[in-house]
């Protein structure tokens, strides 16, 4: 017999609550398309985020609140699965460490169905600094060789990508330049194209989900089913993540020892 129960996830963004609030509804709007009756699916930013994190080390600290924040789900609980909702993978290996709820990525969930739509894919970026962080996440997965191209949106607009989901004028703007980018990809042999960033949301609103016969993947409305299926396999077998190697949970008493000396409530039972 099947399980019913309602699904929650936690969805996580790096985009600033207050600066990219139409990103952050564009995206709730994209990911309550897809979910199956029942999930709730709950989006949420994170205080000054999203704010040069194409650069190491501005995106560190945003790393630090999205680790914080699964902390929080796992003293809390009420979660059926961690989606991290971000390009970059951020806090993947330090949840999956912690979390004993599914934890699903962005970038993992799209490059791996791609390689199940077509023999290569290619990324599109927000900007050119995001490129080597994204070879670099390609590579770590092991099927750099699947990936065609990474191609960065040439955005005159970069500091307004907020405005793209209220203003027609710079959301046109972003669109001649999105499908430019994907001309570029596809030239360079591209089956498949992954969009990130608002960008990702920014085609679910405009209903682009196809550029000459090459699939634009659904980014934020696949990782919520991706997050079904995790939950769902989760619930009938009781194992969401391997506890060999990588993603070891630290020892209980180490927990505490760290909750102690470095301040951190959310871990003081362990």
């Amino acid at each position: 017999m099947s399980d019913v129960r309602p699904i929650r996830l936690w969805y996580q963004l790096l985009s600033s609550e207050t600066r990219l609030r139409n990103s952050i509804a564009a995206t709730q709007a994209a990911a309550d398309r897809v979910a199956a009756p029942g999930t709730k699916v709950e989006v949420r930013g994170t205080s000054q985020g999203a704010l040069g994190d194409q650069y190491r080390l501005f995106w560190h600290y945003d790393v630090r609140e999205v680790v914080d924040n699964g902390l929080s789900v796992r003293e809390r609980g009420g979660y059926d699965a961690f989606v991290i909702a971000n390009s970059l993978d951020p806090a993947l290996t330090e949840l999956r460490e912690i979390l004993d709820i599914p934890v699903v990525s962005f970038m993992e969930v799209c490059c791996y169905t791609a390689c199940t739509m077509g023999e290569r894919f290619a990324l599109i970026a927000p900007n050119e600094r995001f490129i080597p962080h994204y070879e670099d996440i390609v590579r770590s997965y092991g099927i750099e060789h699947r990936l065609s191209s990474t191609e960065a949106v040439r955005f005159d607009n970069i500091g307004r990508f907020d405005d793209v989901f209220t203003d027609d004028t710079v959301g046109d703007e972003l669109l001649e330049q999105m499908k430019e980018a994907c001309a570029r990809a596809i030239a360079r042999g591209a089956e498949v194209i992954i969009p990130a960033g608002p960008s990702a949301a920014f085609m679910v609103r405009r209903r682009i989900f196809e550029i000459d016969g090459v699939p634009i993947l659904d980014a934020y409305g696949l990782i919520v089913k991706a997050a079904e299926a995790a939950v769902a396999m989760h619930r009938a077998t009781g194992v969401c993540v391997s506890r060999k190697r990588r993603y070891q949970t630290p020892p209980r008493n180490l927990i505490l020892q760290c909750a102690q000396v470095r301040g951190i409530p959310a871990l003081r039972n362990g």
